[in-house]
């Protein structure tokens, strides 16, 4: 193989993690404004090992939530 190939493979990797890089950046600008704009978590307090309590605004109303591993509740809103 002559050195014309090499840099033609070398070229053509570089094009593709350029590509990759831009795909993964303009991915994460779409994430970061599609989600998160109504729900923010304000606070959270570990109960135990395995259950948390979230203060949670949700598009300016605050909820206050218990969470487990195996389920969600309400515990007031306020």
């Amino acid at each position: 193989m002559d050195l014309g190939y090499y840099i033609k493979f070398i070229i053509s990797s570089i094009a593709i993690i350029g590509v990759l890089l831009v795909i993964l950046k303009s991915s994460k600008n779409l994430q970061k404004n599609h989600m998160g704009k109504d729900i923010k978590i304000i606070d959270r307090v570990a109960t135990g090992t395995q259950s948390n309590v979230f203060l949670i605004d949700v598009k300016g109303t605050h909820y206050l939530i218990g969470a487990t591993n195996t389920s969600i509740r309400l515990i007031d809103k306020l």
